[in-house]
């Protein structure tokens, strides 16, 4: 019997802590309302931590602190000199008395873990003045997490029962069990999917809000409603802070007084990207935009948004203590989301991107106009670009070609033997596209071209000529490539040589008809391949005939 004793007495945890489930300890003092002293505390808690590490092992404690975001405060000071570190926890998101989802994620697993690890491992839990409502939650959803209660709603009745009546109310205006409740359903949800909890945080555009039947916070059964919402900006995935993501601007154009009498439904369009926890103020603002009264407040992860729709009636909202009567019975509220894409981040996250597409097409206008008089041909504007990928592909092909058949010519200058009238024969061949647009006609331009050439290729010698015939050879290659290219983007003409053959033919029918028919079968075969030195051989073969029979 004695020793049934003992060990119950050692079961039982030290004075100054309660044992709200197996191996879950918690400091008393957490549950009251007397607030102590810094030069109180520190021998009360320290007073504890000697009769706690007496019976246990100072390596089987695992210690959190839901302690405000104070860093190195005098709680954290106290376990420090007794060898021991705390995980410290905030008491609020953004006025709301609850963990995100990520911290609330953190404690459970941790706790899970090291309760598992052995029999013999100890939670020590602790809250600094006015943590009581997020501390009830966190213990609350330990229970639902460990499965020690089924039920959320009667795990965190059960938390509440161990401190006393206005606890809460004292620390929290509003009543948060509603936000509670739907983050312990969050937490249950694990249990259906072990492996995919918690899930992902899903990037929604929050499109408006519509409240259904009008509270009554005027005094005369009305209300002048604005929103804020608060949360991480889902544009900045390296800040996770939480900011004011959307608040209604004060003026008449967006804030308007809305009665039971003569509005049923009110509806507040938010448009703003929202991204994992996420709190959406209520308040109603008087005539003068002056002073603001709460009229509800909701916490929510966007993880668990079903359908982009989430509805809320009056027992799902956080209120007042003493406003409940001023919602209608059948008060609603339906918050409405949509899929956001990559654009639309887009857009929101860089206003200035507009003005830069403006910009960056204004200059390509420019740069179009001045390749247009320096270049000779057409540029594609910025926004054809964009059209598709084939059109894009095809039009650059077109630009490269057109591009070697103008520059083509000073590479053959250069590769091939330098004579005065090669160089401007070559030149006036390949200009084809600048005698068709300029020349009125055809006839001018081959009446043109072959009297140009006459006065050239006056007196030419047989060395001339032989050396020209050899250049042919070496120019054919080169020749054959521009003629593919040109003709693929030029229309066909016919080149001047055969003419300045005909021409050639007519003076010499009189004397010699045979060297004339000759000349004009060779023209007329170099025509198809375009051959410039073959067709400039048979005109200068047909004007040394003609000399020659002019002399005699």
């Amino acid at each position: 019997m004695s020793l049934y004793f003992r060990r119950l007495f050692n079961r039982r945890p030290p004075a100054g802590l309660v044992e709200i489930s197996s191996n879950i300890l918690v400091f008393d003092h957490c549950f009251s309302m007397d607030m102590f002293e810094e030069d109180e505390l520190k021998p009360y808690i320290g007073g504890i931590l000697k009769q706690l590490l007496a019976r246990y092992s100072i390596d089987s404690l695992m210690v959190f602190n839901f302690e405000g975001g104070k860093k190195n405060n005098q709680t954290a000071r106290i376990f420090s000199g007794h060898d021991m570190s705390a995980m410290g926890y905030p008491r609020n998101y953004e006025g709301c008395p609850l963990l995100t989802l990520e911290m609330i994620h953190h404690f459970l697993r941790s706790s899970e873990s090291w309760l598992s690890l052995s029999q013999d491992n100890f939670l020590l839990i602790h809250s600094e003045h006015g943590g009581w409502p997020v501390l009830a939650f966190a213990l609350a959803a330990l229970l639902v997490y460990l499965r020690r209660c089924k039920d959320e709603r009667k795990a965190l009745e059960m938390i509440h029962k161990y401190a006393p009546p206005g606890l809460v109310e004292l620390f929290s205006p509003l009543d948060p069990a509603p936000s509670h409740l739907r983050y312990l359903k969050y937490v249950s949800r694990r249990h259906n999917s072990p492996e995919l909890w918690p899930p992902a945080d899903r990037m929604l555009n929050l499109n408006c809000a519509i409240i259904r039947t009008v509270p009554n916070f005027d005094g005369q059964g009305g209300c002048r409603p604005i929103f804020r919402i608060y949360g991480p900006d889902p544009l900045a995935p390296h800040d996770s802070s939480a900011k004011v993501l959307f608040s209604t601007p004060k003026t008449n154009d967006f804030v308007q007084l809305y009665t039971q009498e003569d509005s049923e439904i009110i509806k507040i369009n938010i448009r703003c990207p929202v991204q994992g926890d996420v709190v959406m103020e209520c308040l109603s603002v008087d005539e003068d935009f002056k002073h603001e009264v709460m009229v509800f407040r909701v916490m929510f992860s966007t993880a668990f948004v079903e359908d982009n729709l989430l509805l809320l009636d009056r027992d799902q909202i956080d209120i007042l203590w003493d406003t409940k009567h001023r919602f209608p019975v059948d008060f609603r509220v339906e918050v409405i989301f949509s899929e956001i894409d990559a654009t639309t981040s887009i857009n929101t996250s860089e206003p200035e991107s507009e003005s830069e597409s403006n910009h960056i097409t204004d200059a390509a206008s420019e740069q179009k106009g001045l390749n247009n008089v320096h270049d000779g041909f057409d540029v594609i504007p910025l926004q054809e670009t964009e059209i598709s990928n084939g059109t894009h592909e095809h039009n650059i092909l077109d630009i490269r070609s057109v591009q070697i058949s103008q520059t083509e010519p000073e590479n053959i200058h250069s590769s091939a033997p330098k004579f005065d009238g090669d160089k401007d024969d070559v030149i006036h061949t390949l200009s084809l596209p600048e005698a068709e647009s300029v020349g009125p006609t055809t006839q001018d331009a081959v009446a043109d071209t072959s009297s140009s050439q006459e006065a050239e290729s006056v007196g030419p010698t047989s060395q001339e000529h032989e050396l020209a015939e050899n250049a042919s050879a070496g120019e054919e290659s080169e020749g054959g490539t521009i003629e593919s290219t040109t003709n693929s983007d030029t229309p066909l003409v016919d080149p001047p040589g055969g003419s300045e053959a005909d021409a050639a033919t007519v003076e010499c029918s009189d004397t010699n008809s045979e060297s004339g028919s000759r000349s004009s079968s060779s023209a007329s075969s170099s025509s198809p391949k375009f051959d410039e030195d073959t067709e400039e051989a048979g005109t200068a073969d047909a004007e040394v005939q003609s000399i020659e029979l002019e002399g005699s």
